[in-house]
């Protein structure tokens, strides 16, 4: 091969690796400008008090879980050793923190435990405080805590699904949710459960709907599972879709069994408006469609409405949602697949029909389908449990770092202000990632070389990119040619260094 990929056939996620080794070894690594991953992996996750608390309970759970301490408390659950408790972890802050800073932790303690506390009761949890310590350090949850949940599972689906109520718009109930190890275990459960490794509700020769462009990987899953894929077009550049094409999926003759949404979108970063999700809630109701909505970015635009506030729609829709990028920890696996009550009646019934067997109902199946493995379904259900360090960070986050969140959010912003005006394009209203095609910015010359030609030229610069091809669908890239096209993910570099990257894109691209 002549380049390092092949904008047809090498996938997005392995060629922006080839053309970061080309970036690395032409200025090394240090000095790579990286605009190519999705995952907020570079600097520190927004809430740093949240990771400072983190280093508390961690001492907390070292103390708690003494050999000699275990005996005394928590053992039998005796609600009277409350006040002991609580002065043992007022000396745990006093023994290892100077007074200045065990006075910030404790405050920070006791308002956790209290917004938590809060949370429960809207859940209509009756946990007393004494429960919630012993939900917390009982069983060690920092060391992983316990087969099949670590004890502290009920209070992040608690927490999780107090903070889907405050955004979505709908009561979100703790026990609708379905813990699970970031977005894409929630994906694979999702269609391994309705697969052949499940009930089989999708099998070779069906059809299913999905924007196009979508994240790639949701390509791959049909493909390999020989199911049709009807593509819903996006102008990736306006995140506007293609209204004749709704008329033409509502007519279809193939019923569209599921309708997988990825909103807001990756990799264009725009959000379905009201019209968009009309248009797919209009399409699953004349299909009596499956919708699995991937809502990811949700948390990055304010006041945006999720198709589960559109009663025809939630009532079939399943939502999978995780922590990894709007705390910029990829690391924490953290995530939930939301189906509410009646969702899981009408699906079971209605969408699934005969097709449910023996399982009690979507929700239990889903549950079942987290297991790791081909066609394991429910054999190691006891170990798909989120780890204990990961439940004790996401409470924290969740509860504590709301502030600093908003401040990665409005930095996310500038970031996208600051590349678009350096590169010379117009943004529209996309946030973390942008896609264009890069025949806006070059010159006539440039404009002969091929794409892998291009992509070369500026990683050796020091900027890797995302060729975006293989996003489109197969349909959509018959349509028109999409390799010109590219993804750039904003939320990494400094505003410094952003503004340096475009403007690198733009130079090499003139010249």
């Amino acid at each position: 091969m002549k380049y390092s990929f092949d904008i047809e056939k090498t996938p997005p996620f392995l060629a922006f690796r080839a053309l970061r080794e080309i970036a690395s070894k032409s200025i090394g690594e240090a000095n790579v400008l990286d605009l190519s991953q999705g995952e907020p992996g570079y600097g520190f996750s927004p809430s740093r008090r949240g990771r400072r608390f983190m280093s508390f309970i961690t001492m907390l759970d070292a103390d708690f879980n003494d050999h000699q301490m275990i005996k005394k408390l928590f053992a039998y659950r005796k609600r009277e050793e409350l006040s002991e408790i609580e002065a043992k972890i007022e000396q745990v802050a006093m023994d290892n923190f100077s007074p200045v800073v065990a006075k910030e932790l404790l405050s920070d303690f006791y308002e956790f435990m209290g917004k938590l506390e809060g949370i429960l009761r809207n859940q209509k949890l009756s946990l007393s405080r004494f429960d919630v310590y012993y939900e917390l350090f009982k069983y060690s949850t920092l060391s992983g805590g316990r087969y099949p949940q670590p004890t502290g599972h009920l209070l992040l689906q608690a927490v999780s699904a107090e903070e889907y109520s405050e955004y979505l718009g709908v009561k979100v109930w703790h026990d609708e949710l379905i813990t699970i190890s970031g977005a894409s275990h929630g994906i694979g459960a999702v269609f391994k459960a309705l697969g052949r490794e499940g009930v089989g509700f999708l099998k070779e020769d069906d059809t299913v709907c999905m924007t196009s462009p979508v994240y790639a990987p949701y390509n791959v899953i049909f493909n390999q599972r020989g199911i049709h894929v009807k593509s819903l077009y996006v102008d990736p550049e306006s995140g506007k879709i293609d209204l004749k094409r709704v008329a033409e999926l509502k007519k279809s003759k193939d019923r569209i069994k599921c309708i997988i949404l990825i909103d807001p979108n990756n990799p264009t970063g725009f959000a379905a408006n009201d019209e968009f999700l009309s248009a797919v809630a209009e399409i699953a109701e004349t299909h009596n469609s499956l919708i699995v909505t991937d809502e990811v970015y949700f948390r990055f635009f304010e006041g945006k409405k999720s198709i589960v506030s559109i009663p025809s729609a939630a009532k079939r829709t399943v939502r999978i949602d995780s922590l990894s990028k709007i705390e910029r920890s990829t690391g924490l696996r953290v995530g939930d697949i939301y189906v509410s009550k009646e969702a899981n009646e009408f699906i079971s019934e209605n969408i699934l029909g005969h097709h449910i067997g023996d399982y009690p109902d979507f929700h239990n199946l889903l549950i079942l389908a987290k297991s790791p493995g081909g066609r394991n379904i429910g054999l190691f259900q006891h170990i798909t449990g989120i780890p204990g360090p990961s439940i004790s960070m996401a409470l924290a986050h969740l509860i504590l770092g709301k502030d600093e969140r908003k401040y990665f959010v409005g930095d996310v912003m500038k970031k996208m202000e600051i590349f678009y005006e350096a590169i010379g394009l117009e943004r529209k209203d996309n946030i973390y990632y942008g896609m264009f095609d890069l025949a806006h910015i070059e010159s006539a010359e440039c404009a002969k070389l091929c794409i892998e030609e291009k992509l070369e030229r500026i990683a050796k610069k020091g900027v890797v990119l995302m060729p975006a091809n293989l996003f489109f669908s197969r349909s959509d890239r018959r349509r028109k040619n999409r390799q010109n096209f590219i993804r750039v993910s904003l939320p990494n570099l400094s505003f410094e260094n952003t503004r340096k990257a475009a403007e690198i894109i733009r130079k090499t691209l003139e010249n």
